[in-house]
């Protein structure tokens, strides 16, 4: 497959930025990812239909629910389009671009390092109110990750009592009532396992999950 130029100018931007911080390419995509076992960090190079170049999206994907896609819980448009002109401008471009890549990857970081911190950064930016299924299930997971279990039961029971019943709400659902008929303990292994079974489905490598762990 012929690769265009602008596409290898991305990817050369990208492999010399963010590869250093142990990023990682999804196999031929403008996707990079960065594995942080419960969460993974996204950035994409996106392209667009009518032009050759690239808008910068980074997002955080929580692993705590299993799926086999990337979903973008925490997400950020860094940029708008860049077009490519020519090889020289461009790959200055696509290297601005990588380089606030890897400026929002390591913010993320240092942001969910810390239970307690991670905690406060993710309901403090999470969309979505009490009608919101996944905004109910992220919230409550990252407060059982602070091992605040009380208030975690009532980001569950919102998302419970939210009125959506297409078949993967329902799905969520019992997958929250299920969790939620565990003891505390308990629900700390569920969400660890939740997360290698989620990380499977993805074709992660099988890793020990740090989540919800006592300070050491």
């Amino acid at each position: 497959m012929v690769v265009s130029i602008h596409n290898k100018l991305i990817n050369t931007a990208a492999r010399e930025v963010l590869k250093p911080i142990k990023m990682v390419r999804k196999g031929q995509s403008r996707l990079w990812l960065d594995d942080n076992g419960w969460w993974v960090a996204i950035a994409e190079f996106q392209p667009s239909q009518w032009s050759k170049g690239s808008y910068l999206n980074v997002a955080v994907s929580w692993q705590w629910y299993p799926r086999a896609d990337y979903a973008y819980d925490l997400a950020n448009r860094e940029s708008a389009f860049v077009e490519f002109e020519n090889e020289e401008s461009f790959m200055l471009q696509a290297r601005s671009l990588a380089e606030q890549a890897k400026q929002r990857v390591l913010y993320y970081r240092d942001e969910l390092s810390n239970p307690q911190r991670a905690k406060q950064f993710v309901l403090a930016n999470t969309a979505g109110g009490s009608q919101h299924i996944w905004a109910g299930l992220n919230k409550g997971m990252i407060c059982l990750h602070a091992r605040d279990f009380a208030l975690a039961r009532l980001f569950f029971a919102e998302a419970l009592a939210c009125k959506d019943d297409r078949a993967w709400a329902i799905q969520v659902k019992t997958f929250i009532q299920q969790l939620m008929s565990l003891t505390p303990a308990e629900q700390l292994m569920f969400v660890k396992r939740t997360v290698a079974q989620s990380r499977q489905l993805k074709k992660r490598p099988a890793i020990e999950i740090a989540f919800g762990d006592e300070p050491k």
